[in-house]
């Protein structure tokens, strides 16, 4: 018994859901322009207050800037048009790693990276922020030809954060940026940053 009907109906179904996707990203993307049109001055300035700060330690000389080198400062295109700017920094560290019954501590090569993306919100007067820490591994040839890998898959978990926050724009007051700046310059964790609490905690979409 062929089995069109069905096939008709979910690809019905299919296309309903996707139009209201479309839908809704294309209320997102209005919501956002009228908050970014409204607070465009808030934004733009926290954004190159962050900027700037980020330029005053690039300037700084070698030894001040240790452990972290540079923090690096972007601009990226989004679908959603959100004005979407993120700064990262990164540095390397040694971790005495479990590795097998026969041999149970060695010394691995990883890299820690540090990213703060920022974009206007589709509420009013609400800015996004994302914070993103993770522990890359970093990746070498064994004698036998492979990659060296770590086997404990508890590991990616527990070396990576991904926390995001909704900050209220009218309320920035610089305490904001240098925080932000402290952690990408390794000078505090990011559960020590003020608004690291769960009234500014947002869902991941």
């Amino acid at each position: 018994m062929s089995d069109w009907l069905e096939e008709a109906e979910g690809s019905i179904a299919f296309g309903n859901d996707h139009d209201r996707l479309d839908e809704k990203i294309r209320k997102k993307k209005e919501s956002i322009q009228e908050n970014y049109l409204a607070n465009q001055s808030l934004y733009d300035n926290f954004i190159q207050e962050l900027k700037s700060l980020s330029k005053r330690v690039n300037e700084l000389p070698a030894e001040y800037r240790e452990p972290f080198g540079k923090i690096s400062f972007h601009v990226k295109d989004s679908k959603l048009n959100n004005h979407l700017r993120y700064l990262s920094s990164s540095t390397r560290i040694k971790k005495r790693m479990f590795k097998s019954v026969f041999r149970f501590l060695k010394i691995y090569n990883f890299k820690r990276v540090r990213v703060a993306y920022f974009t206007v919100s589709s509420e009013m007067g609400k800015i996004d922020v994302e914070l993103k820490e993770n522990m890359l591994l970093r990746v070498r040839m064994t004698r036998t030809g492979e990659n060296e890998r770590l086997k404990d898959p508890r590991r990616k978990k527990k070396d990576r954060k991904d926390y995001r926050f909704r900050l209220d724009l009218n309320k920035i007051n610089g305490n904001e940026s240098r925080d932000i700046l402290d952690w990408l310059a390794y000078k505090k964790e990011m559960e020590e940053i003020q608004f690291f609490a769960g009234e500014y905690q947002v869902e991941s979409p």
